[in-house]
C-alpha cells in the first residue's frame, strides 16, 4: 500500500453505505487521503459522482485522520487492516458490490 509520505495528506478509512431491497448495506472500510474530514467527504462525494454512483453509495462512517507513518507502520506491524483505496474501485467494482447483495 505504501503512502506517499511527502504531500502531507492524512489517511481516512471510510465505509460507504448502499441499499438492496430496501436493506442498508455497507462495505468493508476503503482508504483515501485528504487534507481534513470536510476534504475526506468532498473527495469520496467527488469521487462517486466521477463513476456516477453518487445516489447509490453514501458515507455511512469516515475515520481518522491517520498520520500516513504511523499508519503505514501499523499496517506493516499487523496491527491494522490493510484495506483497499477507494481510487482503485471502479464503477463495475461498486456494481459488483450491490450485485453480490441481490443474489
Amino acid at each position: 500500500m505504501d503512502f506517499d509520505l511527502e504531500d502531507g495528506l492524512y489517511i481516512f478509512e471510510i465505509t460507504l453505505g448502499y441499499k438492496v431491497a430496501e436493506i442498508e448495506n455497507m462495505t468493508v472500510p476503503l482508504i483515501i487521503k485528504a487534507d481534513d474530514v470536510d476534504d475526506a467527504e468532498e473527495v469520496v462525494q467527488e469521487y462517486l459522482e466521477i463513476i456516477n454512483l453518487a445516489g447509490d453509495f453514501w458515507i455511512a462512517d469516515i475515520t481518522g485522520p491517520f498520520d500516513p507513518e504511523e499508519y503505514q507502520k501499523e499496517v506493516d506491524e499487523g496491527e491494522r487492516e490493510r484495506w483497499d483505496r477507494m481510487e482503485d474501485y471502479s464503477e463495475e467494482d461498486f456494481l459488483e458490490i450491490i450485485h453480490a447483495e441481490e443474489t
